[in-house]
């Protein structure tokens, strides 16, 4: 192999690597900003907690929620709510408000709906926490079912330990 061949295969080995790791940084970068504008966790006291979780419930007041959660820990799924739902609106986002009233912590999620939609499994689970172990597995719940009922109360659920989860759609 002659030098101007060798030196010609040597750059073009440095610039594939700057590229990849141009790459790289970008979509840790993106995954960082993602997160960051999407996640929310605060500390703050109970009664602030409890305000919060209010003004979020004032704006489903007489409505039933998709999955409830028995005292023996076993969901159920209002079927029914899925089939009279038959919504038109486009679904924004899958929005979670939880309370961990040990640590204090206040967490705010907002998924897009279009990643949900993404997802590869056709079924989800949001709340796989040690305090809420929520999953669909059971209910088969999936993003479908969410669209046909539409933008509404999803879990409203109040554990033994008193972490509470709000989960709507809008």
């Amino acid at each position: 192999m002659s030098q101007s061949n060798r030196k010609t295969w040597v750059s073009i080995l440095i610039a594939a690597v700057i590229i990849v790791g141009m790459i790289a940084i970008t979509v840790v970068g993106g995954t960082a900003f993602f997160f960051y504008r999407h996640i929310n966790a605060q500390f703050t006291g109970q009664e602030n907690a409890q305000q919060q979780f209010a003004d979020a419930r004032a704006r489903f007041s007489g409505q039933r929620p998709l999955i409830e959660i028995k005292s023996d820990d076993e969901p159920v799924l209002h079927r029914e709510l899925v089939a009279a739902g038959r919504s038109k609106a486009k679904l924004e986002s899958l929005r979670v408000l939880a309370y961990d009233p040990r640590a204090r912590k206040l967490v705010r999620i907002s998924i897009p709906f279009w990643l949900i939609r993404m997802t590869p499994a056709h079924h989800f689970s949001v709340l796989t926490d040690n305090g809420f172990d929520f999953d669909t597995d059971r209910v088969r719940l999936t993003y479908k079912d969410l669209e046909r009922m539409g933008p509404g109360l999803i879990l409203d659920q109040t554990d033994r330990r008193g972490s509470q989860v709000l989960v709507w759609t809008e």
